[in-house]
């Protein structure tokens, strides 16, 4: 069944940006600046898309998915990741779960295209950790490797 995608897209991201901006009780005033300002541009997007779903609405079917196995495995992949990332360590956990993730969504399946997975998802995950922990300071959850 087809339905306003636009609508639904609007509804939910108010909804998320809604969940959010509670979230944000605990903080100081000074450390809910930057917060504060994403949420109100996620509302404001969110209004956007329900504006254009009353103009100009898009309509679609809901989540179709061509290839459910490799929908399934990056869910799989993902969640794995969020798991384990305190127990075995930020670095670790990133460059193995985005390398299976790049190799997961490729479409050729060689050693060649593994390794350069692999290498990709080494230089991201480096380049991450030295911009975040060296240049803003921003501590990582270290686990059993690094």
């Amino acid at each position: 069944m087809k339905r306003n995608t636009d609508l639904y897209g609007g509804i939910f991201m108010i909804l998320v940006s809604l969940i959010f901006l509670s979230k944000l009780a605990g903080l100081t005033e000074f450390s809910k600046i930057f917060p504060r300002a994403i949420i109100v541009l996620l509302i404001v997007s969110g209004l956007g898309l329900l504006l254009k779903a009353r103009k100009n609405p898009s309509i679609a079917q809901l989540f179709v998915v061509d290839n459910k196995k490799s929908a399934l495995l990056v869910a799989i992949i993902t969640l794995v990741w969020v798991l384990s990332f305190k127990k075995i360590g930020f670095v670790v956990t990133s460059i193995v779960c985005l390398t299976s993730l790049l190799v997961v969504l490729n479409d050729k399946k060689n050693v060649k295209e593994y390794f350069k997975s692999f290498l990709l998802a080494g230089c991201e995950i480096a380049l991450l950790y030295l911009l975040f922990s060296k240049v803003l300071y921003v501590p990582f959850p270290n686990g059993l490797f690094f």
